[in-house]
This record gives structure tokens, C-alpha cells and sequence, in this order.
């Protein structure tokens, strides 16, 4: 298996270039397009080869011999431009790329490749396009050799776009350092950053979804490979937090070599297919309390160690990682955790010391090369009577957003006014850099707030109140609070974070809610915006099941068209069949000699599911909808310790995290099955 896809280390061999439907070799159809390189329309016209294979071969459209088209005007290349535009917005992807290769004069009037294929994304694979990027950063290490093993149609199209990623982002990197040595930037074309629409860091990830899922969707059967894992021998080794990058290459745990030592920083790289274990070279040797990889800027792990905050980056060529101290908390604070935003931007919680409880936000922006981080503000929240207390919070850090809930009451009986304060940038059009916050008072609850989640994209925050009524509130325009819905009760525990218990689809358009063991309500948004009840879902009852099971945690598929649900004690799974609708498919429950409770995670790409369970032996499955629709289950196999936890999987869905707190971690790879047997239908 090869390293890199791109060609762009020393001693790679490219992959050979891609074939057309006469099994030639690919050349370059725009003018000026480099050697060897697939042109937009024909990386393009591979793409999706899978969805239309009558269609999407690629050819020529040639002239009859003897007419050329600019002799002879009747013919359909001589058509107006409005009348091109408006022939070609009717048609599918398929032949307007066909149609990019009668003529220059045809060309010009198609929108350009990249535009269209995202176009053909977002109406025939919507929950692609909301994927994170990371996933077009892992493409060579990660995605691309998978993709390569099944021969994915999509390979030229993905290779031609990282390539143009790469390109930009090499132009990008110079602007900056211009800029960083106080020079004037040419207006060069080899110096400014491609204006094409949309960009290749935005159109590849959304191509490597839509690639995985339809691989992992059509595939009968999967395998998963252990993969080793260098870990410290000694007596009973205790996993800690862990944390795969965005970029699905890097790992991070925290060790503990014996139960009562303090947790240490372990970093794991994916290279060569296998993880290696990388070097931490940091004067701060103290043990690690949170870490949390950055999705911008790319490859960088920030660490708070006491009240030592590191930003860790990788030396070049090397598996050595080095540590830049980015601030210090004053010594009066205790970090309660902190918030990487997508724009590069950190925001640190901490909690003041004190007899009265305080707090902080500490606010802090990438300088220089992006490597950096310069303090910005800090705004102190104090409690000067005891009728004022900060309820809960929550962070949503691709929209760089952070809801704080506050609730005040009088000493007597008097009514609970609760009130929640929005943190983002672009609220004072003086200083849209500048965080600033937007109130809103919510009336009328008189109850406090238990927890309050954001919705995947940010338009929304749900809250369950002190009476476990489920509140849904939209964010408008200004950044306040509009109530959208109100559920009279929930299934609520206060031990798990509320983000695991009630779950969103990726695009935030719906949501299921826990009512009791036995139902999950589902609520849908419609075109409108209006919240609406959809299915009720129930599960069978289990009589050895004890009253005191409660919800741990939940999780809706990208699409919605499967849930799976974990309490204390059971595993449930649902999944929506295009004839029969929503059926209740899989149970795992825990029996009382087993000593592994049912265990699930999400597996993104593809829809997959991955349960744990004693059946009656411990066995690891994973299931996802066949070509079909079907839930099937697509791999069963034994193992020694259960899954371990909600975020085992790394976001390309390629790697399984196992392990208990008593035992070394245990890591799995996903990996192309060549069996033609099918699959076990549920």
C-alpha cells in the first residue's frame, strides 16, 4: 500500500493514470492543464461513474467527419449562450460533461467542473457536503488507500482535486509569509489564490463522504485488522482520555501507568499503515488534564497541563512533535474546559477560586504563521449574592459559537428568570473580529436549567429544564433566542453529558428525544422551519431489566434513517426500510453473569453502527444499509474487551478504539473484504 497518493514525496511512484472507457490513457482537455494530470471534466466524469455507469464513461462527443462548427451554423454549437445555459441547467451531471466536450464555445457556457460536481453532490448526496474537512486532510494517508484497494471510480477525481488543495495551499503559505516580512503581494496569477468556486479544500472532503459511504454501502462484507499499538508494559495499564484528529492520522491519549499516577500525553501517528508512536518534546512535564486537536490550523494538539496551556506541532519529516507554551491561566483558576473554534480562535472556561463561584472566560486568536496564540479578552462573571449562579454551557466550535446559561432568583419565593448569553465574533460591525455576546431572557419557565446543547450547525440550542421538559430555541438573525418547541418530559440523566442522550442529524433538520425506556420520539423540521412530530419508536420489553436503567447515550445516522440508543443496562437499534419504515432491527442486553455491558459507536461514512455485547460471548458487529435500504449485518467477530466509548471511531470511520479502564487499548482498521459472500439480513 503506498504512503502518499499525490506523488509529492521522494521515491513515490504515482499511481498510473486513469482510463477512459476505450481503456486509453487520460489526457489533459483544458488548455494549459500540466502533464500527466487529469483535467477538471474528465476527474469529474469519473467521479461518479458508480451512480450512472451508462452515462458517465467519459467519451469523446465528436462531429460526424467533414463538419466543423464553425462553418456550419446550424449547428448546435452556434446555439445563443441563454439557450446553452438553460439546455444545460435541465440536464444531469453525467452529460454536462459530455456536453464540455463537443466545443470551446460549449465549455465556456457550462458553469466550471468543480461548481457542477458540487452541485450534483448537494442534490444526490446533501449529508456529503456537510463533511468536516479533515477528511480531505487524511485523503493520501488515510482514505485514499482504502479507496484505491476497492478501485473506487472517484480515485482520479479525488487525486486531482488534493493536488489542487496542495497548490493552494503552497500559494497560501507564501502569501503569508509575505505578508509576515511586510512585503507588497504581486497580483501575480502564480502568487494569488485560486478564485475557482468552490474551493478544492471544500469540494474534496464532500467527494471522500459521498466515495466512502457508497463503497461501504454497496460492500457485502467488511474486514477489520488489529493493528499494534506500542504501549507501556507493566502491570495493569489503564487507559485515559483519547482523541483521534480531525484529519483521522493522529492520536492522542492519556496514560496512566499505574491507578493512582497522574495521566501523561501518548501521541500516535498512521503511517506506512500502521501507528507509530511519535516523540513529545516539551519542557512542561506535568500530567495532562485536557487535549483536544485543532481544526485550524491543521496538525496542531493543544494540551492544558495545570495551568500550562501547550500548542503541540509536528518538525517536518520527522515523527518529533514540539511544544510552543501558548499562555499561562493565572494560579486563582481551575480550567473547566476549553474550546478550539474552527476560525483558529481558543476560548479557555476556568473557575475562579473563592468562598463565592466565579468565573472566567479567557479568549485567545492564532498570530504570525498561525502557530501562535495571542490573548484577546477576559470576562469575569462575578457572583456577588447567592441568588446568581452559571447553570451550564456549551460550545458549538464550527460556527465559533459559546452559549453560557445564567439563572437569578430572590432569596424569598420569587420567580427564576433564566437567561442565556451568546459568545461569537461578528456581532459589532465596527470590530467583527471582536468577541461580544447577545442576551436573551427566557420567560415564563420559572424553572432552572438543567443543560443546554447546540444543534450540529449552530441555528438551534435545546435545553432540558429542572422538570425535565425539553425546550428548542432557533437563534435568529440578531443571535437571540426564538422558541420553536416544547416537549412536556424526557428520559434525562444528569450523569452524561446531555449532547450524548438527545441527538441531532448532521444538518440539525431533526431530532430524537428519550421519553422512557421504551418510546424515542423523533421531531422533524420541514422546508418551512416549522418543528413537527414524526415516528414513535418503541422497543420491545426485557422483564430482567432493572427500574433503575437509564439512558447513556444516543445517536442519529447522517441521513436519520438509523438510531441507535445505549442505556445502562441495553443496546437498541433502529432503522427506516424504504417499504416497511421504521422497524426496531437489533437488542443487545446485558445479562447478569456477563461482565461487558452493551456497548455502540457511530461509524460516520457509511451509516455504519458497531456494537459490543455478550451473545454469549463477546462479539464485535457492525451493521449499515446494503445497496438496498436493508440493515444488514456486514461483520461479526470475536473479541476480548468491549468497545470503548461513544467516540471509539475515528472520524473516517476506518479505525475502532478497544479497551477498558484495566486494559491496553486495542486498535482495529477497517479494511476492503474480497469474500463475495452477502451479507446477514436483521
Amino acid at each position: 500500500m503506498m504512503k502518499r497518493l499525490s506523488g509529492s514525496e521522494p521515491g513515490h511512484r504515482p499511481l498510473p493514470a486513469p482510463q477512459t472507457a476505450a481503456g486509453e490513457q487520460g489526457k489533459p482537455e483544458q488548455p494549459g492543464a500540466p502533464p500527466g494530470r487529469l483535467s477538471s471534466g474528465q476527474a469529474i466524469a469519473t467521479a461518479c461513474v458508480s451512480d450512472r455507469p451508462a452515462q458517465l464513461t467519459g467519451e469523446r462527443t465528436t462531429l460526424p467527419e467533414g463538419q466543423i462548427s464553425a462553418d456550419t451554423p446550424s449547428l448546435a454549437q452556434n446555439l445563443p449562450d441563454l439557450v446553452l445555459q438553460k439546455i444545460f441547467g435541465q440536464l444531469p451531471l453525467a452529460c454536462q460533461c459530455r456536453c464540455a466536450r463537443v466545443c470551446r464555445h460549449w465549455y465556456d457556457c457550462l458553469p466550471p467542473p468543480r461548481l457542477r460536481l458540487m452541485r450534483w453532490l448537494q442534490k444526490n448526496a446533501p449529508q456529503s457536503c456537510l463533511a468536516d474537512p479533515g477528511l480531505g486532510r487524511g485523503f493520501s494517508d488515510r482514505t485514499g488507500p482504502f479507496l484505491q484497494a476497492v478501485k473506487s471510480p472517484a480515485l482520479p477525481a479525488l487525486m486531482h482535486l488534493q493536488q489542487e488543495q496542495e497548490q493552494e495551499q503552497e500559494q497560501e503559505q507564501e502569501q503569508e509569509q509575505e505578508q509576515q516580512e511586510h512585503k507588497p503581494t504581486d497580483a501575480r496569477q502564480d502568487t494569488e489564490p485560486l478564485s475557482r468556486s468552490p474551493a478544492a479544500r471544500d469540494l474534496l472532503p464532500c467527494l471522500v463522504h459521498h466515495s466512502l459511504n457508497k463503497q461501504l454501502t454497496q460492500a457485502s462484507e467488511l474486514k477489520l485488522h488489529r493493528t499494534p499499538l506500542e504501549w507501556p508494559k507493566g502491570t495493569g495499564p489503564i487507559t485515559g482520555n483519547f482523541i483521534f484528529s480531525p484529519c483521522s492520522r493522529w492520536l492522542a491519549i492519556a496514560c496512566q501507568l499505574q491507578p493512582e499516577a497522574p495521566p501523561h500525553l501518548r501521541l500516535y501517528g498512521w503511517e506506512n499503515g500502521a501507528w507509530q508512536r511519535c516523540l513529545l518534546v516539551s519542557e512542561v512535564a506535568t500530567s495532562v488534564d485536557f487535549f483536544k486537536f485543532t481544526s485550524m490550523p491543521p496538525d496542531t494538539l493543544l494540551s492544558i497541563h495545570g495551568v500550562h496551556v501547550l500548542a503541540w506541532n509536528k518538525e517536518p519529516n520527522t515523527q518529533t512533535w514540539h511544544s510552543s507554551h501558548l499562555c499561562q491561566v493565572p494560579p486563582s483558576c481551575t480550567v473547566l474546559n476549553f474550546y478550539p473554534m474552527s476560525d483558529g480562535d481558543l476560548v479557555i472556561v476556568t473557575k475562579i477560586q473563592g468562598t463565592a463561584p466565579s468565573f472566567s472566560l479567557l479568549f485567545y486568536r492564532r498570530t504570525g504563521h498561525g502557530r501562535n496564540w495571542g490573548a484577546v479578552m477576559t470576562k469575569t462573571f462575578i457572583t456577588e449574592e447567592s441568588s446568581w449562579a452559571l447553570r451550564c454551557w456549551a460550545a458549538e466550535p464550527r460556527s465559533c459559537q459559546l452559549a453560557l446559561a445564567t439563572s437569578t432568583w430572590h432569596r424569598e419565593s420569587g420567580p427564576v428568570i433564566n437567561t442565556v448569553d451568546i459568545w461569537r465574533k461578528g456581532l459589532n460591525p465596527a470590530c467583527p473580529e471582536q468577541w461580544k455576546s447577545q442576551n436573551s431572557v427566557l420567560p415564563g419557565y420559572n424553572l432552572l436549567l438543567a443543560e443546554i446543547t447546540y444543534s450540529p450547525d449552530g441555528h438551534y440550542l435545546l435545553a432540558v429544564l429542572s422538570d425535565l421538559r425539553v425546550c428548542l430555541w432557533q437563534l435568529d438573525t440578531q443571535y437571540q433566542l426564538q422558541e420553536r418547541l416544547v416537549l412536556p418530559g424526557c428520559l434525562y440523566n444528569p450523569d452524561y453529558p446531555l449532547h450524548r442522550q438527545i441527538t441531532f442529524r448532521r444538518d440539525g433538520k431533526q431530532l430524537a428525544v428519550c421519553l422512557s425506556l421504551r418510546q424515542v420520539q423523533l421531531l422533524d423540521c420541514d422546508a418551512n422551519g416549522r418543528w413537527q412530530y414524526g415516528a414513535l419508536l418503541e422497543t420491545p420489553p426485557i422483564p430482567d431489566t432493572p427500574a433503575s436503567d437509564r439512558p447513556k447515550k444516543m445517536k442519529l445516522s447522517s441521513t436519520g434513517r438509523t438510531l441507535a440508543r445505549q442505556t445502562q443496562w441495553r443496546v437498541d437499534i433502529w432503522h427506516q426500510n424504504p417499504i416497511e419504515g421504521w422497524q426496531h432491527r437489533v437488542l443487545h442486553s446485558k445479562q447478569e453473569d456477563h461482565r461487558f455491558f452493551p456497548q455502540f459507536c457511530l461509524l460516520e461514512p457509511g451509516e455504519l453502527i458497531c456494537t459490543s455485547a455478550e451473545d454469549p460471548e463477546l462479539d464485535l458487529r457492525i451493521y449499515g444499509p446494503d445497496h438496498q435500504g436493508r440493515l444488514v449485518r456486514k461483520i461479526s467477530r470475536p473479541i476480548k474487551v468491549a468497545i470503548n466509548s461513544p467516540e471509539a471511531a475515528s472520524p473516517d470511520g476506518l479505525s475502532l478504539m478497544l479497551g477498558t479502564e484495566r486494559a491496553a487499548p486495542t486498535l482495529l482498521q477497517l479494511v476492503p473484504s474480497r469474500a463475495n459472500g452477502g451479507c446477514r439480513l436483521l
